[in-house]
């Protein structure tokens, strides 16, 4: 043995040495069997984790009017609205720190280690939030702790998708790394679409006054079942020790331009996603003129066609071999159709027209997105795989992704155009769309 190895290196070795020439025939076989199961189990607690922790940021949204009220009182409601939002959008600052800290992190002491921790980081602002008393209550220091908790989860956000996506793309066969990799869109849509039921059943079942009283904790105290989920991670993820000597080494030699065509690819996305999902129905009532009850269902609608079509065009592309046909081809259907869709949304103002358009949209999207989040982790060696992906995805998200919706309500507001947010989103799709076809093709390939 190594004296000089990495700690985690050297009881790897221990245990190899330790099994020799023993290990064969049924035993080799049932250590098979037993990665396998185990595998399953890493894929189901990566999701889990990234949909709760998707599920807390939806529900903040959701309950943002409410938020205002009782932690940002002002004489002007449209006031306390906006410190919410403020609030709200706060995480996405520190995103990229939580990406580069805890990717960095994902990829010196693991991914259970880093998966552990942003998901406790979660449970604590999540519990925060819930259990924060009001500014009636006590002053300032209400606000104050709302900031702090939602600083805590940007930065646990920030670190958790590296870990997660690098996770769900190295455990299992090579064969299907594309559907296992979708599952970090899917899970998003599968957050975001019980976000909205939560907030809806709550508002159907619980008077205006409960509701504000107390209704609007319930979400956030039941984002507390993270921490369950970081124990099961704990027991269940066996990871290959990674060469930490040969991670720096890796560092220097990658082309740093693919940290960059990450930011533009995950560019174009990101603002299709908030546009699509988190804006659309907004778009609804303040343009369109829909009633807010109908218009609801469009967000809902755009979260289970993410829900329901990522992993397909994730399986899909592993049949294939091939990422980038699917990617590209979605990307640019979807560069093609945004301008009709909007016109048609603007034309005819209904809800099946704009359920319709937006599930053209929302194929296009999901098409483009759920096998690159393949492609991009693969263009990456292991040992540096979870912190180029954080940090990268955290700065695409919070530049682009966390402006996507005020981006679009101030273009409407100074061009007075409706359709100003389909040229916004045109534009950074086709800047995407060129970033994501400068990358080398990996499926099909071995991952480092």
């Amino acid at each position: 043995m190594n004296p000089h190895a990495h700690p985690r290196l050297q009881q790897y070795e221990a245990q190899a040495h330790t099994a020799g020439p023993q290990t064969s025939g049924s035993a080799a076989a049932a250590a098979n069997d037993k990665r396998q199961v185990s595998s399953r189990k890493i894929v189901v607690a990566a999701v889990i984790g990234n949909l709760l922790e998707f599920f807390d940021f939806t529900v903040y949204s959701y309950f943002a009017l409410t938020i205002g009220k009782l932690f940002f009182p002002a004489h002007d409601p449209v006031i306390s609205t906006l410190l919410s939002f403020a609030v709200f959008a706060v995480g996405f600052v520190m995103r990229p720190l939580g990406g580069i800290v805890i990717g960095r992190y994902a990829d010196r002491a693991g991914r259970r280690a880093a998966l552990t921790l942003t998901i406790a980081l979660m449970a604590a602002g999540s519990a925060l939030i819930g259990c924060a008393p009001t500014y009636a209550q006590i002053g300032l220091a209400a606000p104050a702790l709302m900031v702090f908790a939602r600083l805590m989860q940007g930065f646990a956000q920030g670190g958790e998708f590296g870990a997660a996506t690098a996770t769900l793309l190295e455990t299992g066969s090579d064969r299907h790394r594309g559907f296992r990799a979708s599952w970090q869109l899917a899970s998003q849509g599968a957050a975001a679409l019980l976000g909205s039921g939560t907030a809806a059943t709550l508002a159907y079942v619980l008077s205006d006054a409960q509701l504000h009283a107390w209704g609007w904790r319930v979400p956030f105290l039941m984002g507390t079942l993270i921490a369950p989920v970081g124990i099961y991670l704990r027991r269940h993820i066996v990871e290959e020790p990674v060469n930490l000597a040969s991670g720096v080494r890796n560092w220097r030699r990658v082309d740093v331009r693919n940290w960059f065509l990450v930011v533009f690819s995950i560019m174009g996305m990101t603002v299709a996603t908030y546009l699509l999902i988190y804006y659309l129905p907004t778009y609804c009532i303040e343009t369109l003129k829909l009633p807010a009850r109908l218009s609801m269902l469009v967000g809902v609608g755009a979260s289970f066609v993410s829900l329901v079509m990522c992993p397909i065009y994730g399986a899909w592309s592993d049949r294939m071999g091939r990422r980038k046909p699917l990617v590209i081809a979605g990307r640019i259907a979807l560069l093609v159709l945004i301008y009709p869709a909007f016109w048609a949304m603007n034309a005819y103002p209904t809800l099946p027209a704009v359920l319709a358009m937006m599930l053209v949209l929302m194929l296009c999207y999901t098409m483009g997105s759920a096998p690159a989040y393949a492609l991009m982790p693969e263009s990456f060696p292991r040992a540096i795989r979870a912190g180029f992906m954080a940090s990268a995805y955290a700065v695409a998200v919070s530049l682009f992704g966390g402006t996507a919706q005020l981006v679009a309500g101030w273009l409407i507001r100074v061009t007075g155009s409706p359709m100003a947010p389909a040229w916004y989103m045109l534009a950074c799709v086709a800047v995407s769309l060129v970033a994501i076809s400068l990358f080398e093709e990996t499926g099909g390939k071995a991952l480092d």
